[in-house]
This record gives C-alpha cells, sequence and structure tokens, in this order.
C-alpha cells in the first residue's frame, strides 16, 4: 500500500476491548473477505479491496480487536466529496461500538482531505445501521427503489454535510 495516509487511532470499545483502527493492509484481505462474505448478501471481489488499496482516492481501514481483524469501512473521495462504500463488522465483535468508531475515524480522515459531504447507501431494513449513521448526523435524503439485489430491497441514499 502507498502512503497516502497514516492513522492509528486507538482505545477501548464499548465492551472494554482494546480496538485500534489503521490503514488496511494486503495481509488483512482475507478477513475482510471473510467479515464481508458475513455481512453482505451481494459481497465484493477480492479485486475490489484490492483496488480500494492502491487508488489515491479510496481509503480502507480496519478494526482490530488484539490484533485480529474484527471490521472494515471503506472510503472513496473526490474534492469536496466522500462516498462511505462499505461499513462491516464481524458477527463476533457487533454491539460493542467498532462500527461507530470506524465510523468516526472514516469521516475524520474525509474531513482531513477536504471533504465537506458524505454519502452513504444502506437498505431500509438495516435498522442498526440506520439508527447508526442518524447518530453520527446522517440525514436520509432520497429513497432508492429496489437499489439492491439478493434480496430486491430499496436503499435509503443517506448524507451528512460537514
Amino acid at each position: 500500500m502507498s502512503e497516502r495516509f497514516t492513522v492509528s487511532l486507538t482505545g477501548h470499545s464499548s465492551s472494554g476491548d482494546d480496538i485500534q483502527i489503521t490503514p488496511a493492509q494486503p495481509d488483512d484481505l482475507d478477513a475482510i473477505l471473510e467479515i464481508e462474505k458475513g455481512s453482505f448478501s451481494d459481497p465484493w471481489s477480492r479485486q475490489g479491496f484490492e483496488d480500494a488499496l492502491k487508488y489515491e482516492y479510496s481509503a480502507l481501514f480496519a478494526a482490530r480487536v488484539h490484533d485480529q481483524v474484527a471490521g472494515y469501512c471503506c472510503l472513496y473521495h473526490i474534492m469536496d466529496e466522500g462516498e462511505i462504500v462499505n461499513v462491516a463488522v464481524a458477527e463476533a465483535f457487533r454491539s460493542r461500538g467498532i462500527g461507530e468508531r470506524m465510523l468516526k475515524e472514516m469521516l475524520r480522515f474525509g474531513m482531513s482531505k477536504g471533504v465537506k459531504r458524505f454519502i452513504l447507501d444502506v437498505r431500509v431494513g438495516n435498522a442498526p445501521a440506520i439508527k447508526l449513521y442518524r447518530k453520527m448526523g446522517f440525514c436520509p435524503l432520497v429513497l432508492e427503489k429496489n437499489f439492491y439485489e439478493s434480496p430486491l430491497e430499496d436503499a435509503w441514499l443517506m448524507e451528512l454535510k460537514v
């Protein structure tokens, strides 16, 4: 991975676990792909994550608990806009505040790159994610009919202006 950014956020999750959020590395991809497949019905390919590691307009972060990848998030950014394209936490680590910590770090990173508007898509039936995004200040912008496949479901396009 290029030296595009350096971040290391260390702290504790809501359950007291030590958590570290750092730029993802190629060695993290197997664990990230496993979390991806367990979280989404239409998972990204390995190539998609490899691309996220190498492109200047993307940032891929991994959350680690005791040196184990517990989650990841990915941001595409150009000029003053950012799209959060992936946020996932391994099932064994959910409900510990890891998603919120990753999202905070992703927003902080995006703002350091000049992002003033963040967008993301979320399934209308994903109540925990919607609750987290609202807590972080995101607002529903547009209902996207039949946005997701497998299963077919609408999505909220949500926005945060900073």
